[in-house]
């Protein structure tokens, strides 16, 4: 699947379901990841949430998805990128 048909199958997840607040959203997209080295990447996330006070940035965070994921070459740079700072 390509990650903008999934993107788009997330968007209306998450309109269909109201889910509006920033937390309850990144929570979900990050159920919804499920494929080869995402899990680094999840877990990585789930750590900066534990540890900040407050909420991420919505568009922050989508940009970060959409860097990290859009295409199959920045997918393996960023699981170098995760495993060297793991």
């Amino acid at each position: 699947m390509k990650f903008k048909d999934w993107w788009r199958g997330i968007r209306l997840f998450l309109k269909s379901n109201r889910v509006i607040e920033t937390d309850d959203r990144i929570m979900v997209i990050l159920a919804h990841l499920k494929e080869g080295i995402v899990g680094i990447y999840i877990q990585r996330k789930l750590d900066e949430l534990d540890e900040e006070l407050g909420t991420q940035n919505w568009e922050d965070f989508v940009k970060e998805i959409k860097t990290m994921f859009s295409n199959k070459i920045k997918v393996a740079d960023a699981e170098c990128i995760m495993v060297q700072n793991s």
